[in-house]
């Protein structure tokens, strides 16, 4: 599974702004390293955390099923944890802080803790709200073919008109240079039928279903009436559109 490249950039990004601002700070004592020795220090060690969080994150997603939740949580922490403890144990022997056994142990405990919330904040996130990369894969590949800013409209309806098709939309309708033959594929993953020759309706385009003497009329959620032929009828029933 690939990771998008904009989470791949959160993960470098943020921990290098935060070894830089480490590396200003100088806190545990790296006041005594030189500048480049603590730029050194404090980014290498931030981005080390970075990119284990996200090769444990690339490896649970490629699960099955894919981890999720608290114990994905603490895999990532630890992953972080383990990248950025050769950082911290070299650092202790070049005089960072107090050079015990027991201190050493104690520090990578309080950044296991910080990793975990880190993590854990950014499970939470994620859940709420989703990446730009998951709305696009959910939008059909017809829709790219709009205007920039009606791509994100609802998909409601395609006719074709001499070498063109009119897509209906809630954002309204557009012309487009392609074949009516060609939209079932590109419309996917919404669901819908050809209810007549020149048209193809979403399922979720349809505001209701008139009769008009013994022929049905499909009309969409614009307003917009498109005829269903007899073999359209039949495919109305097949799919549960008719009662």
């Amino acid at each position: 599974m690939r990771i998008p490249k904009k989470r791949i950039a959160s993960f470098l990004i943020t921990p290098l702004l935060a070894g830089l601002v480490l590396t200003v700070l100088a806190p545990f004592g790296t006041h005594s390293f030189n500048l480049l020795g603590r730029a050194a220090f404090w980014i290498g060690m931030s981005l080390a955390g970075g990119l284990g969080a996200l090769s444990v994150q690339w490896a649970a997603k490629r699960w099955t099923p894919p981890m999720t939740g608290w114990r994905y949580t603490l895999l990532q922490s630890l992953g972080a944890t383990l990248a950025v403890a050769p950082f911290v144990i070299g650092g202790f022997g070049y005089g960072f802080g107090q050079t015990s056994p027991a201190s050493l142990l104690m520090t990578l405990f309080y950044i296991w803790v910080i990793a975990i919330v880190i993590t854990a904040v950014g499970e939470l996130a994620g859940r709420q709200a989703p990446s730009p990369e998951d709305e696009d894969s959910k939008r059909p590949a017809l829709m790219d073919r709009l205007p920039l800013q009606v791509r994100g409209a609802d998909l409601y309806g395609v006719t074709s008109e001499d070498h063109y098709i009119r897509i209906h939309t809630s954002a309204g309708s557009h012309m487009v240079l392609m074949r009516l033959a060609d939209v079932d594929g590109l419309a996917r993953p919404v669901s819908g039928l050809s209810p007549h020759r020149s048209w193809w309706v979403a399922e979720d385009g349809v505001g209701q279903i008139k009769r008009d003497g013994s022929k049905f009329v499909i009309e969409l959620k614009d307003g917009t009436d498109v005829p269903v032929s007899r073999a359209g009828a039949q495919r109305l029933r097949e799919a549960g559109w008719l009662s």
